[in-house]
């Protein structure tokens, strides 16, 4: 059996919260891009998505990595991403190489638009599985096997200071900050509150023009608002998609209203995405949205509700894109 059949291994995920200061925690910042497990064997790299897909002919610049990596097998986790001129990670760029399972289109872009793989974690290295061991440990192992290059970092860190870190993180474009318990140990699929997630978020007015047929619990209600705003020349844009951020009175106050406005026909031009059907409604409604960026094709990254916004007409909605 070859380290490759073992998988497919769930990535640990992290609980989200406010900055804060611990010397029992270690402070990275968040990498905004494709997190993806690494897979060496003896000359064989490998990389599998969080949703456990192969997504290793997508990016054939990490190739280069065998002879980075002083180790006959090992497990890594880590994330690709697009850098830009500043060395910060450009998550708009990063979409153009999702999903390119066509070779000779991968070999072009490995050159217009390259990935660098940031290595954070080491859970396997020359037959033994390091999960069991202490946070600090994985790193100090990884960094030592670990030959920095153009298509590879190590995902450094600071200790104590998280609040501080993360203001410079914010500051710097960072989407945010990963606060990892110095002790912890790797917990596969799971998302535990050894590792604690504070991301920044910014807010945005904008028009909701539909929504989405609800599921489960939600079957009565909605799955996800569609929303739009008005660009400069008075048009409405679709601009995403916001299923998160619900709670039941919210659910029970919007739900009625949005069965007032429905209409048959669309009120936006262009294509629109979503899991399923949509309804339409008459742009009168105004929500508040969290967000942590908009991407290239002008669409929120991250959505969450957070209000009903009264006090707002949708001609308030006007964003320069």
């Amino acid at each position: 059996m070859t380290l490759f059949d073992e998988r497919p291994i769930r990535p640990m995920m992290a609980k989200t919260g406010e900055p804060f200061d611990s010397g029992d925690f270690i402070f990275e910042p968040k990498w905004d891009g494709l997190r993806a497990l690494l897979f060496k064997h003896d000359n064989r790299i490998e990389l599998q998505s969080r949703n456990l897909r192969d997504v290793t002919a997508g990016y054939p610049e990490l190739q280069e990595l065998k002879g980075s990596i002083r180790a006959k097998t090992a497990i890594i986790d880590g994330e690709a991403v697009v850098l830009n001129e500043r060395g910060l990670p450009d998550f708009g760029q990063m979409q153009n190489r999702f999903g390119i399972n066509d070779a000779k289109r991968a070999e072009v872009l490995r050159k217009t638009i390259p990935v660098t793989y940031v290595a954070f974690d080491l859970l396997h290295l020359n037959g033994k599985d390091l999960i069991s061991k202490p946070l600090e440990e994985r790193k100090a192992r990884l960094k030592a096997i670990l030959r920095e290059g153009p298509h590879l970092l190590f995902g450094d860190h600071i200790e104590r200071d998280g609040r501080r870190f993360y203001k410079e993180a914010s500051k710097n474009g960072f989407e945010g900050v990963i606060a990892k318990r110095r002790d912890s140990a790797y917990l596969s699929g799971v998302r535990a509150d050894s590792w604690v997630k504070v991301k920044g978020a910014k807010t945005l007015d904008c028009v909701v023009v539909g929504f989405t047929q609800g599921e489960g619990s939600r079957a009565s209600s909605f799955g996800a608002l569609v929303v739009a705003v008005y660009d400069r020349k008075g048009q409405l844009q679709h601009i995403g998609n916001v299923g998160g951020g619900f709670n039941n009175r919210t659910l029970e106050e919007i739900t009625p209203t949005l069965s007032k406005l429905v209409r048959k026909r669309r009120v936006i031009e262009g294509p629109v995405e979503a899991p399923s059907p949509i309804t339409w409604v008459r742009p009168r409604l105004v929500c508040e949205v969290k967000y942590a960026s908009i991407t290239r094709d002008k669409k929120l990254r991250f959505p969450r509700f957070n209000r009903l916004r009264t006090d707002k007409s949708p001609s308030d909605c006007r964003v320069e894109l």
